[in-house]
């Protein structure tokens, strides 16, 4: 083997090695990524990444003239499950939350982790009524988790508020018109109690 052929393997191998160390890095640059962007108890978005994609979502639907829909989610009565069951439990209720929203929607709609038991489910290019077709099966899937619960009955309170063609809504007003109805949402539950 002469000097020429030498120094030529040793740049294959060089190059080589280089290829795999920037294909490590892309991988864990993805892996960083996706937890900076990821509730890492839910698996959903977090509320820093979640609400940027719903800004950027939501001009996209101002600019096409196309309705959009938000949902604000509230776990019932998470506390009164931490105090009886402890919090492992009740961290257990918010990831079977995540389980069943996430199942529930279609691909292109997305569920921020708010903070807490909150949580906000977003559907672009979507109206109210498809939105409550969306909450059917959440309604339908959580009939049947309780159906396998032993303990207590997971409820969700909800609200929605739907961005409609022309209005002069923000991404704020639309969150806060959502919590309220929500909280409304609530309030009618425990009347009924």
């Amino acid at each position: 083997m002469n000097y020429e052929d030498m120094d030529r393997e040793t740049l294959i191998k060089i190059l080589r090695e280089k290829d795999i160390m920037l294909k490590r890095l892309c991988m864990e640059r993805e892996r960083l990524n996706y937890y900076a962007g990821t509730d890492v108890m839910t698996g959903v978005l977090n509320r820093r990444s979640g609400l940027e994609l719903l800004n950027k979502e939501f001009n996209v639907s101002k600019m096409g003239n196309k309705n959009f829909v938000v949902c604000f989610v509230d776990v019932d009565e998470l506390k009164t499950i931490n105090d009886k069951f402890g919090h492992q439990e009740g961290d257990k209720v918010l990831i079977d939350t995540a389980e069943i929203l996430k199942e529930s929607i279609r691909k292109t709609d997305f569920i921020i982790r708010m903070g807490g038991d909150e949580f906000l489910m977003v559907f672009p290019e979507t109206t109210i009524k498809e939105a409550y077709r969306i909450w059917n099966r959440i309604d339908r899937r959580l009939k049947k988790f309780n159906k396998n619960s032993k303990n207590y009955n997971l409820s969700l309170s909800f609200g929605f508020c739907e961005y409609k063609k022309g209005h002069k809504m923000s991404v704020e007003s639309l969150i806060k018109t959502a919590d309220f109805k929500m909280y409304s949402d609530k309030l009618h539950k425990k009347k009924r109690l």
